[in-house]
Parts: C-alpha cells; structure tokens; sequence
C-alpha cells in the first residue's frame, strides 16, 4: 500500500476510533470488520488455542470500546494500538495459565505475519513496520537483539530474560534500556 493510502487508511480508523469514543456502535461494527480477522490470527498465533483466541478477540474489543477516547494518533497508528492490546490480552491470559507466547524471536513472528490472510495485509501497515523494526533491529548488537526478543515476542519480565540468557538482572535492564534507545532512535530516524 502507497504511504499516502496507508495515512488516509489510518486517518479512516482514527476517526472511526474517536467516533466510537462517543458511543457510535456504527464505527465500532466498521472497525470490528476490518480488525477482527487480523488480531484473531494474532490471538491464535500467540494462544495455540481457536477458543482462548475468540475470547481474547472479544476482550480486546471490549477493551477498544472502553478506551477509544484514551487513543493518542501521536503515539501509534490505529490498527498498530489494536494489536498492542490484544497483544497484551493474550500476554495476560498466557501468564494466568502459566504458558509462554509461541513466537519468541522477531524472526518467527515476520515469518508468520501473525497469519494475516494477504487482503487485510494489504489493508494495514504491518509489513512495513515489520520490516523497518527488522532493519533496525539488525543494527542492535546480538546480546541486545536477544534481550529485546525475549521481552517484546515472550512476554518475560526482565528477571525471566536474566535466567534465560544467564545474565546478571542489572546487565540485562542496561541492554534492554540500550537495545531499545538504539531501536527508537533508528525507527525515528527512518521515519524522517
């Protein structure tokens, strides 16, 4: 998708995010149609599990609803702020069942591209972000690249990262804080 779509597009889902923010049940069918099939893929990705990937699926449009108003266009695109959330959906029900994600690398989860069917693909900014956080990741130094995956693709906190990679928990907050400064300062650098 051309960059001037993929803002129109996202200009499209902001306003339908600020309509639903008003109690507009129209704009929320809208966003449901065009949103739900992608996180659902994201939500069966990460859960292995069709019934926990519907429920989680539901939670997060409940969630979308409740939230619309607190949506900041500065911060992220519309469909990038949905899968932030159902990403921390199924985070939250994986923790409570005492699982981990499937995807654990940045690898695994652009191979997959969480399963998104190639219409809405092309509907969405994915694989652009996709590849621009590849590029920069590519960048980090592997020690950092490992600590960022294991915290951005497993949802483990920073003492789970420590015992993976046999690090002290000090050394692993310096290369996350790191990794991630790098990443951010590349991302916004590409972005200019």
């Amino acid at each position: 998708m051309p960059p001037t779509a993929q803002r129109e597009s996202a200009a499209e889902e902001a306003v339908l995010l600020s309509r639903i923010a008003t109690g507009d049940q129209a704009a929320f069918e809208q966003l449901y149609r065009k949103y739900s099939r992608p996180l659902f893929s994201l939500g069966l990705r990460m859960l292995e599990n069709e019934k926990e990937a519907e429920e989680a699926l539901q939670d997060t449009f409940v969630k979308l609803w409740n939230k619309a108003e607190s949506y900041d266009a500065r911060k992220s695109r519309p469909f990038t702020w949905s899968v932030t959330i159902m990403r921390r959906t199924c985070i939250d029900r994986l923790r409570k069942n005492n699982r981990r994600p499937v995807s654990t690398t940045l690898e695994d989860a652009r191979a997959s591209q969480w399963a998104i069917p190639e219409t809405v693909r092309k509907t969405t900014e994915l694989n652009d972000d996709v590849d621009r956080v590849n590029a920069a990741m590519q960048a980090i130094p592997p020690h950092q690249k490992r600590a960022l995956e294991l915290a951005l693709f497993s949802g483990l906190t920073h003492t789970e990262i420590a015992e993976n990679l046999k690090q002290p928990l000090g050394t692993v907050k310096t290369w996350l804080r790191r990794g991630m400064f790098q990443l951010s300062s590349s991302l916004t650098e590409h972005a200019k």
